[in-house]
């Protein structure tokens, strides 16, 4: 089972041991954002992304996907579908505009948890299942600021997962059980 970081997962004994593995790394690369890592995280961020979140454009504009909420917002989404990038996520961002959201997509479906711990700004979370149909969603979720932070997580496999400025999903409609109209760039599923 693969586990998630934006608004972050909890690690179990192996994601403690990964954890301590990419925190040495994060202390040797620099700042970091993180919390509990995906097992097996390696590799480079997503090119292209600032601490502010904001992008430099190029080849990374490319990797954005689209979302047309039911209220008729649409939102640009940045992709996060690496274990780097989705053990990022919206970590150290001030903030999180309202015509914005950030994507996780994992190869699998599954219970994927996400934690709050260094994310500066409060997030509406939705988990979609492969057909983008919310199965679930935790709203305003607040920021963490003390350890230990609580995990929020789906009762049905997701296989995305949606972060969006938060009161986004009640001010748009975003129910369980609704389906998005999201798009994704040729060669991103």
């Amino acid at each position: 089972m693969e586990r998630t970081l934006s608004a972050r997962t909890r690690p179990g004994p192996l994601g403690r041991s990964v954890a301590l593995l990419a925190l040495t790394g994060l202390l040797a690369n620099g700042p970091g954002c993180g919390a509990a890592p995906d097992e097996g995280t390696t590799g480079p961020g997503p090119a292209g992304i600032g601490v502010a979140g904001q992008s430099s454009g190029g080849a990374d504009e490319a990797r954005r996907g689209v979302a047309h909420l039911p209220g008729g917002r649409t939102c640009r989404l940045e992709i996060a579908d690496t274990p780097r990038s989705r053990q990022e996520g919206y970590m150290h961002r001030a903030r999180v505009g309202e015509d914005e959201g950030m994507i996780f997509i994992f190869p699998e479906p599954g219970f994927h948890p996400f934690w709050m711990k260094n994310t500066l700004v409060p997030l509406d979370i939705i988990w979609m299942d492969e057909a983008f149909r919310v199965v679930h969603l935790e709203t305003n979720v607040p920021p963490c600021k003390a350890d230990p932070c609580p995990s929020y997580g789906p009762l049905r496999k997701a296989r995305y997962v949606l972060e969006l400025q938060g009161g986004s999903a009640a001010a748009q409609g975003v129910t369980t059980g609704a389906t998005l109209s999201i798009s994704l760039p040729q060669g991103v599923s």
